[in-house]
């Protein structure tokens, strides 16, 4: 049984470990980056102060989300908003300053397939506790 328990625990570290998001790819944004001129293309404020952008880099329309509930309410659909690309990988690019960008992303977070995990285990486990219950009675 001791072998099982700490095999959980290790799983279970794992697991989370893995939920640690370091954020190289904006760390990176904010070693090399350039500017590029973009506009608000849509505000979603109330709810979770996410809102969109979009730039052009040559010639192609890029777009891209920046969940900042502080700054969402001060803008306005079309307004010219800053947005920090990396010259060798375009397709990366943040409307926040690179800094401010890798601050909001590393960290820990919970994955949404660990949300769906848990909530999917908990109908049987529930069930498998109630069928206990009814035997020892």
């Amino acid at each position: 049984m001791r072998g099982a328990g700490l095999a959980a625990v290790l799983a279970a570290a794992w697991l989370l470990g893995g939920c640690y998001n370091r954020a190289q790819d904006v760390a990176q944004l904010a070693r090399q980056h350039a500017v590029a001129a973009g506009r608000v293309a849509m505000l979603e404020c109330r709810q979770n102060g996410r809102w969109w952008y979009e730039f052009t880099l040559d010639g192609k329309l890029r777009r891209g989300m920046s969940n900042d509930p502080a700054g969402c309410q001060a803008r306005r659909v079309g307004d010219a908003v800053p947005v920090y690309y990396n010259p060798a990988h375009p397709a990366l690019h943040r409307a926040l300053a690179p800094a401010a960008a890798y601050e909001a992303e590393h960290g820990f977070y919970v994955p949404e397939w660990l949300w769906f995990g848990l909530g999917a285990l908990a109908l049987p486990l529930s069930a498998l506790m109630a069928l206990r219950r009814g035997s020892k009675n």
